[in-house]
Parts: structure tokens; sequence; C-alpha cells
């Protein structure tokens, strides 16, 4: 027998607007508010407020997280001029003569900042600038 023909057509109209009911005030009831939401911190080191970076072989070191306006240092040991340059233009963009040590300051802007050389286009790293 179906269970379907034996429910009258109104009272499942009603039971299926209960249900919809029921799962829209559970779904709301499940999220939290803004300000109870925390920011979860980013694995990894603390960040840092001045760093070095050298250049070796082609080829830029790794650097920790850096805080905002962090003092970054860069050391060229090749024979060859290099370039410390942003991929979004204009954030940072300096020359480094072989032998030469350059100091700039970090962007403010919180994130993940890539960089190349534009001499040798496989050098390339990234500045994680967090709070």
């Amino acid at each position: 027998m179906n269970s379907a023909r034996t429910i009258p057509a109104r009272w499942r109209h009603r039971v299926a607007v209960a249900v919809g009911m029921l799962v829209v005030a559970w779904a709301a009831g499940c999220g939290t508010s803004r300000e109870e939401q925390a920011v979860p911190t980013p694995p990894g080191p603390a960040p840092i407020s001045a760093v070095t970076i050298t250049i070796d072989k082609q080829t830029y070191s790794a650097t920790p997280p850096i805080t905002p306006g962090a003092v970054i240092t860069v050391i060229n040991h090749d024979a060859l001029k290099h370039s410390i340059t942003s991929r979004k233009p204009g954030l940072f963009d300096n020359e480094i003569g072989p032998g030469q040590t350059i100091t700039f300051t970090a962007p403010d802007e919180i994130g993940s900042h890539p960089y190349y050389c534009r001499y040798f286009a496989l050098m390339d790293g990234w500045l994680s600038v967090r709070h």
C-alpha cells in the first residue's frame, strides 16, 4: 500500500512546510556571530621585524614570516647583478650589484608577496607579511 495516498494532501503540504522551517531554524542556529569568530594564527614561527635574504648561486635564501614595515637586508654573493622585484607592480623593485648589500622596508600589506629576479627567470621567492 502506498502511504502517500493515505495522508491527505493538505497534511503532506503542512508537514513539508514544517520540516522546511525546522531546517532553516537549525541552519540559522549553527552559525556564530562575527564577534565570536577568531582569526586563526597561521602555523609556523612568529613574524620578525628584520630579516636578511642572501643571494648565492642564483638562488634567494628562504625567509621567515616578517612584520609589516620590517627591515629587509639583501646580500648578493654572486658575481652577477640581480634584482628583488615584487610580482605586484610598484610594491618593491631593487637592484643588487655583485657583492653588494641593500636594505629596504617590507610592505605594510598583510599577505604573501611573491618576488623574482628580472635578470634570471628561475629566481623567485616570497615574503610572508603578518602580525
